[in-house]
């Protein structure tokens, strides 16, 4: 975990329960390794596997405020951890890149750099559409998903999909970002694919 990361984990983790999030943390350090044991990524190697073995410590954190907490408030600090530290990892991609001035030019700079080098380069992406007026694309593949699904945790996925939620539209004000015609229109909801689509204001 890197050290921003870090820092939200457990500022959050030290407002909700106190001073117990130091065992807690030593305990889903422990059993994020029997959870990555469990899933198929255990016999793989190269950089989506190294990538599946963050996640595997929210699954670990998550099971555990279960059982301290209950489920929906275990959700809720899940929630409040992951999507900022999401949000600043997209962030700190989107900064390297330099502003063309043309908004949906930026949009796909970023998302070339994303596809070699961020995380999307581990899901299947499909543009249905690119204009400079539009750009609709899917995903059919989204390792969030399979990960937290072999790892008995497939409701993590929708806390990345607010992730998108909240970063594009500050990110790319000059566009508004929708998924048709619900939010839910995602993998995690149970849906084949994931609703990308963003349009000039």
């Amino acid at each position: 975990m890197k050290l921003e990361e870090r820092k939200i984990v457990q500022s959050v983790l030290h407002r909700e329960i106190g001073l117990s999030w130091i065992p807690l943390s030593v305990k889903c350090s422990i059993k994020k390794k029997i959870i990555f044991s469990k899933t198929h990524w255990t016999s793989d190697k190269g950089p989506e596997v190294e990538f599946v073995k963050r996640l595997s410590f929210a699954s670990a954190l998550y099971l555990e405020l279960q059982e301290k907490l209950h489920k929906d408030k275990a959700f809720e600090i899940m929630k409040d951890m992951l999507v900022p530290i999401g949000c600043n990892e997209q962030w700190a991609y989107l900064h390297t890149l330099a502003n063309k001035g043309n908004p949906m030019e930026n949009l796909m700079a970023f998302n070339d750099l994303m596809d070699k080098i961020g995380t999307p380069r581990f899901n299947r992406r499909e543009y249905v559409k690119r204009s400079d007026s539009i750009c609709h694309f899917v995903i059919t593949r989204c390792v969030f998903h399979d990960f937290f699904s072999e790892a008995g945790t497939p409701e993590l996925t929708k806390l990345f999909c607010e992730i998108d939620r909240a970063f594009f539209p500050g990110a790319f004000s000059a566009l508004e970002f929708h998924r048709g015609n619900s939010w839910e229109n995602t993998i995690a909801y149970g849906k084949d694919h994931c609703e990308f689509v963003f349009q000039r204001k």
